[in-house]
């Protein structure tokens, strides 16, 4: 992996790719890119006949699926805070009456 002016260039699967993170994200670029490449190689490791596009768009979709199942686990969690906040308002309210 290569930076110049905040631009870094690195390789997935033989493919050239140059990506420029947002002010101050460079460290969350690094593990991303180091996210991808753990990835493909898991994936090439436990089934070495797949060609590189098969692992790309399967590496693609477990990422979404991980990103779209974390989501979902925020919103239960902010949803849950929200109601405990509220029963816990309710309960002061009521004692100050």
């Amino acid at each position: 992996m290569t930076q110049m002016s905040q631009e870094v260039e690195f390789s997935v699967l033989g493919c050239k790719v140059r990506y420029r993170p947002e002010a101050n994200d460079s460290h969350i670029a690094k593990a991303v890119i180091d996210l991808v490449h753990s990835e493909v190689q898991n994936l090439k490791t436990a089934r070495p006949g797949l060609k590189d596009t098969d692992v790309a768009v399967l590496v693609a979709l477990k990422i979404a699926t991980e990103k779209m199942q974390l989501e979902e686990e925020y919103k239960n969690t902010v949803l849950k805070l929200e109601e405990s906040l509220e029963s816990a308002v309710t309960a002061l309210s009521a004692e100050a009456n």
